[in-house]
């Protein structure tokens, strides 16, 4: 009974002291082809200098990035009718009008300029644990796609440079 225990105790302790999954710096990655997107995150990688060396072979990888990208492209402007500007003078809206007017508008400027989204995910080539997982939108400036993959960069940078604190329970 003594032996149970001990082995129970020795699992718990074992469990307690295990750390959340880390990328080691200088290691071997390889990006998934993803319609070109992979060369916009090779590019981000080494702008950003993220520490990891990007390879070509996947063999030789000791982490695999896949990711999934969408773009948006410019829609053709549309017309908004507001049925509440018709005839509704003896309705007091309190200005909740002016409110809709102003989001529809924000929208349509939205839908105009398109949007990107994108997701990455490390996966230990080995186990194939996921280590680390990021997902980044865009939709404010000229060249999104490089701009999510920039992000994604500088996220996956923080997460090896700054490894994550144990949570205690």
């Amino acid at each position: 009974m003594n032996r149970f225990f001990a082995s129970l105790l020795l699992l718990l302790t074992s469990v307690a002291f295990a750390q959340a999954p880390q990328i080691k710096s200088g290691s071997t990655v390889y990006i998934e082809p993803m319609d070109g997107y992979e060369t916009y995150l090779a590019a981000a990688i080494a702008k950003k200098k993220v520490s990891l060396i990007v390879v070509a072979d996947k063999s030789k990888a000791e982490y695999i990035i896949a990711s999934s990208v969408s773009h948006q492209t410019p829609s053709q402007p549309a017309v908004v009718v507001n049925s509440t500007n018709i005839n509704n003078s003896n309705v007091n809206d309190g200005g909740s009008g002016a409110y809709a007017d102003a989001v529809q508008r924000a929208e349509a400027r939205r839908a105009a300029r398109g949007a990107t989204s994108a997701s990455i995910s490390v996966i230990d080539a080995h186990s194939s644990q996921i280590v680390f997982a990021y997902s980044v939108g865009k939709s404010a400036n000229t060249n999104q796609i490089q701009s999510t993959a920039e992000a994604c960069a500088k996220h996956l940078k923080e997460f090896i440079d700054k490894p994550q604190k144990r949570e205690t329970r």
